[in-house]
C-alpha cells in the first residue's frame, strides 16, 4: 500500500517548509542542506551542522544560487518599475516565525471610591509611626464596583491622613456595626461579629485572637490596667482579654467605670458611641432652674455640667448654659451664637463637647447649615464659629472629639479634622474630610 502523502512537512533542523514525495523518505534540505529521513529519530543536535572542509553539496549550492538570482531579479524589476513610473511590485515576503501567545492579562482591581468613617464607632489616638503627631485608627467601610461595600480597619497619618495600613475583619451580617478597636499596652484590639483580634498597633499585623459568643457591644479599659481590655459582649457572657497573650476569661461584672447605662427615656442618641468620655442624657432637670431656658440635653465631663435647650417663654432660640463642678448656679448662659436670634433655626442643639478651657457646640441655621462654635470654658465668650460641610441624609448625630489641641467632627462618612484655636479645616478621612 503506498504511503499517503502529508499536507504539509518542515525541516528538523531549520524548520523550512518542504513537499513530501510519495514513498520517499529521505530528503535534503533545500534551505540548509541537511539530510533527514522522516521514519528516522528527530536529529541530535539542535542547530545546524557546519560542512566539512573542503566539501561542498552541489545541490545546495545550485538552489541557494537559484533563490538569490530569484530575489535580484525581484530588487531590479521594482527599481526599473518605480523609475519608470508604473505600480509598486511587491517582493517576496519573509517567511515570519510562529508567534508564541503571551500570559493572559490579569483581570482589573475593583474600582474603589474614597472611604467613608463609620459614625459608630470610637478612633483611637495614637503616634503609630513614630512622627510626633497622634495618627488615627478606626473602622472605615469602601464602595468597590459590583462587590459592595469592603469593611476594614485601617491607620491613618495625622499629618498627611494618607492610608499607613488596612486589616480587614471577617464578612458578616453585621460586620459594619460590630467592629470596634482600642489600644491598650502599644498594641490594638479589634473586635468582630463573633472574635477579638490582636494587632500590631504600628504594622497591623495580627498576633492572636480569642473567640465571642455573640456580638460586642463594647470595648473598655478597666481604670489602672495596662495590659487588659473589658470587652461588653451582648449577651452578657463578657470578657477580660489580656493583650500580652491574646487570651480572654470570663468578667461577667463590669468594672469601675465601664458599666454601660441601660437604655431608657434619658438615653440621648443611640447612634452616640458609648466609649465617648463625655456623657449624654435627655433631661429638662438641670442643676438649677434658669429663667427663660427650657432644658433638652445635659453633657457631663470633667464635673462640669452642659445644658442645651431653647428659650421659653419667648422667640425659640437655641440656647447653652454651663454649671461648673459643685455650683447649682451657672457659671454662665446664653443664646448659642452670638448671630442674630431670627437667622437660627428653632431647633435645640443636640451635640457639645468639653474640655479643660472650651465649650464646643454644633447649632443649625435657618436659612443655611451647620455650625460649630467654641466658647470660653470659664466665660462663655465666643472664640470663633464655622460652618459645616454640608451634611447629608442621616440618621446619626455627629460626634466631637477633642484632641491634642485638635477637635475631630464625625459626621455621615466622615472625620473632619480642625484646629482647636482658630477653627480652620487641616484635614480629615471620608467624603468631607478632604
Amino acid at each position: 500500500m503506498a504511503r499517503p502523502v502529508p499536507r504539509a512537512s518542515r525541516c528538523p533542523h531549520c524548520n523550512a517548509p518542504f513537499t513530501p514525495q510519495v514513498a520517499k523518505t529521505h530528503y535534503d534540505c533545500g534551505y540548509c542542506g541537511h539530510a533527514f529521513d522522516l521514519d528516522g529519530p528527530p536529529p541530535l543536535q539542535p542547530g545546524p551542522r557546519a560542512p566539512r572542509p573542503g566539501q561542498k553539496n552541489p545541490q545546495v549550492v545550485m538552489r541557494v544560487a537559484g533563490i538569490a538570482v530569484m530575489v535580484l531579479m525581484g530588487v531590479m524589476g521594482a527599481v526599473f518599475s518605480r523609475a519608470s513610473g508604473g505600480p509598486d511590485v511587491p517582493g517576496p515576503r519573509p517567511v515570519s516565525s510562529p508567534v508564541v501567545p503571551g500570559a493572559p492579562p490579569e483581570p482589573p482591581s475593583p474600582k474603589r471610591g474614597p472611604f467613608q468613617w463609620v459614625e459608630q464607632g470610637a478612633p483611637v489616638f495614637a503616634d503609630v509611626n513614630g512622627d510626633g503627631t497622634e495618627d488615627l485608627i478606626g473602622h472605615v467601610s469602601q464602595h468597590e464596583a459590583g462587590t459592595g461595600f469592603r469593611q476594614v480597619v485601617a491607620a491613618f497619618d495625622g499629618r498627611t491622613f494618607q492610608t499607613l495600613w488596612e486589616s480587614a475583619p471577617a464578612e458578616g451580617p453585621d460586620t459594619s456595626r460590630y467592629v470596634k478597636v482600642i489600644a491598650q499596652n502599644g498594641r490594638l484590639v479589634m473586635s468582630e461579629q463573633r472574635k477579638l483580634n490582636l494587632l500590631e498597633l504600628a504594622t497591623g499585623k495580627r498576633l492572636g485572637h480569642a473567640p465571642l459568643t455573640d456580638s460586642p457591644r463594647r470595648l473598655c479599659i478597666p481604670p489602672g490596667d495596662t495590659t487588659s481590655v473589658w470587652v461588653e459582649v451582648k449577651d452578657h457572657q463578657h470578657l477580660l482579654f489580656d493583650t500580652r497573650t491574646a487570651r480572654a476569661e470570663p468578667a461577667p461584672q463590669a468594672p469601675k467605670g465601664c458599666a454601660t447605662p441601660p437604655e431608657s427615656m434619658k438615653s440621648c442618641d443611640v447612634s452616640r458611641p458609648l466609649e465617648h468620655p463625655t456623657t449624654c442624657e435627655r433631661s429638662s432637670d438641670p442643676p438649677s432652674d434658669i429663667r427663660g431656658l427650657t432644658v433638652r440635653y445635659l453633657l457631663r465631663s470633667g464635673g462640669y455640667t452642659l445644658a442645651l435647650g431653647m428659650r421659653y417663654p419667648g422667640t425659640s432660640v437655641p440656647m447653652v448654659a454651663l454649671f461648673e463642678p459643685g455650683n447649682r448656679k451657672p457659671l454662665w448662659h446664653d443664646i448659642v451664637s452670638e448671630k442674630d436670634p431670627l437667622l437660627l433655626r428653632d431647633l435645640s442643639p443636640e451635640v457639645g463637647e468639653l474640655t479643660k478651657d472650651a465649650v464646643y457646640v454644633i447649632y443649625v441655621l435657618d436659612q443655611g447649615g451647620r455650625q460649630l462654635i467654641r466658647r470660653d470654658l470659664r466665660t462663655g465668650a465666643v472664640v470663633w464659629d464655622v460652618a459645616l460641610p454640608e451634611a447629608q441624609t442621616s440618621a446619626v448625630q455627629p460626634t466631637l472629639w477633642a484632641r491634642d489641641g485638635r477637635l475631630y467632627v464625625s459626621d455621615w462618612g466622615s472625620l473632619l479634622a480642625l484646629d482647636a484655636a482658630t477653627g480652620e479645616r487641616i484635614g480629615g478621612i471620608g467624603l468631607g474630610g478632604k
